[in-house]
């Protein structure tokens, strides 16, 4: 409501101006009509009042009485606004205006060298946190593939110990180290293919080696769809002890965990750890 009052009072406003303006005007024709004509008859009345000469002298009289009047009505208002303009830009009156660049003040220099050092100190603080998660990642595969790798070295060398100590009277000790790295290969890899170990036979039956290798691969992870499985220890034993194993099928070879009266290597189930063996301190 306030804003439509103003609107239209200026609306009046410049309405009373230019009617203001154009009935000055009108009145200032009249006015320079009436004055013309004065020295138009006097210039006719010297040429034996020829009436072209008084409409000539007429015509150019009232042009030069609006120019006069138009001088002195608005020239004083475009001499002001010149040098008002001349003296705001610093320059001298009539000099040609010329676009200039702004150049940037010291205050958004500063501004701008600002914000590029929090920028900078922005990205340094997100490099910084993300090299710290990475260095933390790092760490955290390192420290997990190390345990990995060493509770695998501890199983190893407890298995070893036992097949030491199981074999011990069955093996000789020259050929103790060979037929200890034939069960560790299949411990380490159980796609292994063993070589094929002969002269156990009358000593130790099939009983024996499937109690030992059921004793082995349970430390290792023995079960279905794992890498050491009942096929994987049939396989293993079928190959490395043919003799032992001759005249047996496969559905018997499976049964690692059946007893015998006459078996020498018996059944060991994993201590509270998973791992240990019962062998006598």
């Amino acid at each position: 409501m306030k804003t439509t009052l103003i609107r239209k009072s200026a609306n009046a406003t410049m309405h009373f101006k230019m009617t203001f303006k154009a009935t000055l005007h009108v009145l200032i024709g009249i006015a320079v009509l009436f004055i013309a004509i004065i020295p138009a008859r006097m210039v006719s009345a010297i040429f034996s009042q020829d009436t072209t000469i008084f409409i000539v002298s007429l015509v150019g009289f009232i042009a030069l009485l609006e120019y006069v009047v138009w001088c002195f009505l608005n020239g004083p208002s475009v001499v002001y606004d010149s040098l008002k303009f001349s003296k705001a830009d610093g320059l001298p009156q009539g000099s040609p205006i010329v676009d200039v660049p702004i150049k940037p003040t010291l205050a958004n220099t500063e501004m701008d060298s600002q914000e590029s050092i929090e920028k900078i100190v922005e990205e340094a603080e997100v490099n910084k946190t993300e090299n710290n998660h990475l260095a933390l990642y790092k760490k955290g595969c390192d420290d997990y593939y190390h345990n990995v790798a060493a509770q695998k070295k501890e199983r190893l060398d407890i298995i070893a110990a036992y097949l030491h100590y199981i074999m011990a009277p069955f093996i000789k000790q020259e050929e103790m180290d060979s037929f200890c790295s034939e069960i560790m290969s299949f411990a380490i890899n159980p796609d292994y293919q063993p070589k094929q170990w002969k002269g156990l036979k009358g000593t130790l039956t099939s009983f024996d080696v499937r109690h030992l290798i059921w004793n082995i691969a349970v430390r290792l992870g023995l079960g279905k769809c794992k890498p050491y499985n009942v096929e994987t220890c049939i396989n293993f034993i079928r190959t490395m002890f043919p003799d032992l194993c001759e005249d047996l099928d496969s559905s018997t070879l499976k049964n690692l965990r059946v007893t015998s009266t006459t078996e020498k290597i018996h059944i060991d189930e994993p201590g509270n750890d998973g791992i240990s063996f019962h062998i006598p301190e």
